[in-house]
Order: C-alpha cells, then sequence, then structure tokens
C-alpha cells in the first residue's frame, strides 16, 4: 500500500481577514483525518507578527500532524488589476500560488471558509488530462456571460458556458507551472481591464474554459444556500460568499454557526466593533426598506418595459421577484432560523484546549 502524501493547503490572508483565516483553518484541521499529515501554506499579504504566532499557536493545539509554512505574498504585481474585496489586490495571490509554492498539488481555501468534511478525500482525487483543477460551479454567476459576455465572445467561448467559484480548488500545480497558467492570467488581467467582474475568478475561469474538473456542491457550499436548508447539516465546505461575518452580517444560520464556531475555537467575534455595529445598522435598513423596493422595482421593469428596453425591464422584473419573495417568506424564514438558531448555539466542536 503507497504512502499518503501530506494534504497540502493554501489560504491567502492579510490582517483585515485574519479571523476567518484562523477560523478556516481550525475548521479545517478539526474535520481532517487524524492521522493524515498537512501542510498549511498561508500566503501573508500583512499579516501581523501577533497573528502569525496564534496561528501557531493554533497549529500546536490541534493540528497533531500539521506543519504551517508562512509564504511571503507581493500583491503589488496585480497594481494595474481592478481593485478587490474590501479594496486589495490579495484575491489575486491565488493566481501566484503556482509560482510560490513548489508541490505537485494543493487545495486552496478561501478564507471566509468554515471546514466541516475531511479534504484529504478532495486532495487524493486525480484529475485526467487535460483538467487542471478542481471546482464547483458557482451558485450565483452561473454562465461565462454572466461575468463578461464580451470577453467570452472575443474568445470565442459559449456564452453559457460552465463558470466555476474558486473559493475551493485542487490545483494541479505541476500542470499549471508546465502551461503557463501564471503569466497567461497576468496576461488577461491586463488586457481586459473593467470588462472583468470577479478579479482572479474571472481569469482562472476565462484561461483555465474546458479545463476545470466539476466537484460536487458540498466541496463548496455558499453560505446563502446553507440558510436556505431545513435543518443543520454540516457535511460540507461552507464558503461565506456574501458577507465577511466576523464583520457581521444578518442572524441567519450560517452567521451564527460562524460566530458559535469561533467562540469554540478561542477567537470569538468582536460584536462591539465598528464595523460589526456598521453591518447590523445595514441589515435593519436592508429589511426596513424591503417592502418599499417590493413596490419600486416592478415600477421600473414597466417604465423600462414601456420604453422598450427590453433587458433592464427583465432584469428589474426578475429583482422585483425576489423582493416580493423576500416579504411573503419572512414568517415561515424566521420561525426557521429561531429554529435551527437554537440548534447551532448548543453545538460543541472538538477543537482541543483553549489557547493559554
Amino acid at each position: 500500500m503507497r504512502e499518503l502524501e501530506p494534504v497540502v493547503l493554501a489560504l491567502t490572508s492579510d490582517e483585515n481577514y485574519f479571523p476567518g483565516l484562523y477560523c478556516a483553518i481550525a475548521s479545517a484541521l478539526s474535520a481532517m483525518d487524524p492521522a493524515r499529515e498537512v501542510d498549511v501554506k498561508v500566503l501573508d499579504g500583512g499579516l501581523s507578527q501577533a497573528s502569525r504566532d496564534t496561528l501557531a499557536r493554533l497549529i500546536e493545539r490541534i493540528g497533531k500532524h500539521a506543519q504551517l509554512d508562512f509564504v511571503k505574498a507581493d500583491p503589488s504585481i496585480f497594481d494595474q488589476a481592478t481593485l478587490g474585496p474590501r479594496r486589495s489586490h490579495m484575491t489575486y495571490c491565488r493566481i501566484l500560488l503556482p509560482q510560490l509554492v513548489k508541490v505537485r498539488r494543493l487545495i486552496y481555501l478561501d478564507c471566509d471558509s468554515l471546514v466541516f468534511r475531511d479534504l484529504s478525500g478532495l486532495f487524493d482525487l486525480e484529475l485526467a488530462p487535460p483538467k487542471l483543477l478542481a471546482a464547483v460551479r458557482d451558485s450565483e454567476t452561473l454562465s461565462l456571460s454572466q461575468d463578461s459576455l464580451a470577453v467570452a465572445k472575443t474568445m470565442n467561448f459559449p456564452a453559457e458556458g460552465a463558470y466555476f467559484n474558486c473559493g475551493v480548488m485542487l490545483m494541479n500545480l505541476d500542470e499549471l507551472r508546465r502551461q503557463r497558467f501564471f503569466e497567461s492570467a497576468v496576461e488577461f488581467l491586463n488586457s481586459w481591464t473593467r470588462d472583468y467582474r470577479f478579479w482572479d475568478q474571472s481569469a482562472i475561469n476565462f484561461v483555465l474554459y474546458g479545463r476545470i474538473e466539476e466537484l460536487a456542491e458540498a466541496w463548496n457550499r455558499a453560505s446563502w444556500r446553507f440558510d436556505a436548508q431545513q435543518d443543520n447539516e454540516l457535511d460540507c465546505v461552507l464558503h461565506y460568499t456574501r458577507c465577511a461575518p466576523w464583520l457581521g452580517g444578518s442572524r441567519t444560520p450560517s452567521q451564527v454557526l460562524f460566530e458559535r464556531f469561533a467562540e469554540e475555537a478561542a477567537l470569538p467575534v468582536n460584536r462591539q466593533s465598528s464595523e460589526f455595529k456598521r453591518s447590523v445598522r445595514r441589515n435593519f435598513w436592508r429589511n426596513a426598506l424591503a417592502p418599499l423596493r417590493a413596490l419600486a422595482f416592478p415600477i421600473w421593469s414597466l417604465l423600462y418595459g414601456i420604453a422598450g428596453k427590453k433587458e433592464q425591464s427583465t432584469a428589474y422584473n426578475k429583482v422585483a421577484r425576489y423582493w416580493f419573495d423576500y416579504i411573503s417568506n419572512t414568517p415561515t424564514r424566521w420561525q426557521l432560523y429561531r429554529r435551527r438558531t437554537q440548534e447551532i448555539i448548543k453545538m460543541k466542536f472538538e477543537l482541543g484546549p483553549a489557547v493559554s
């Protein structure tokens, strides 16, 4: 029987995303086969020494067969690219993985994720040529055209071609290096500035079109899909695609779950921070203004229809339906949320003794 190679797990973070990075690593290690060796690579875009020390203590506490390496990542190489989340270029550092991490293959994991299934099952998946990486279909951007129809047409790709979320990826780094993926991705970003919508995810989808293996949805479940569940089944990698939960969010099951996990992991969410309080206010007004939106969007849709602007009319009609359903389902939704929240706040996670 051949010896299994260590699972290589890569994440990228700066100081703003440290709480997410910490919880992502804690959850990934706690869900991993305890006998499997794990090599955690953190592309460091500006972590403080205190944060690096806290991560080292976490690995020592719960990573029996794990090691931690910090790899310096300089996002300034992407200065000409569109600014990413929180006005940073750190998201582009995923493209640097083949250049910075000299291993055969690895799993990339966004640091706004919680892992509740053994990642070794994904790491051991063999990709058949011509596939270079594996990912889950995006739950919101369903096709290449929804990212950029102009790019899809110019590159002669089908508008309805499959589009993947890059928050969790199995990457064949040997082949990506051999096929000069990094150089092609940088060229794409420089050539299509302002045309793509989703930063390095756009580059990955267009540059590697036809070479991405589709994974089961459980390997990258959007937090809003988890919120739509009828229960708290957790056999998935949960990806917070719409918010950074350590900075606050609507009190949905996924938000409560993150706060509960962070508390168990000994890095509780600071609900008194200015950003968290600002998020609470935004969600209050979002709900307060929902009836107005449900009335306004159908009117705009009608006006655009009268003006002969069919595309805009259809788009506004789609949004109108969303807000109508949001309001009409509110009593049932919040009843379900209350029940699930009561279950979540009682959850325990095997994470070892508290950090001293």
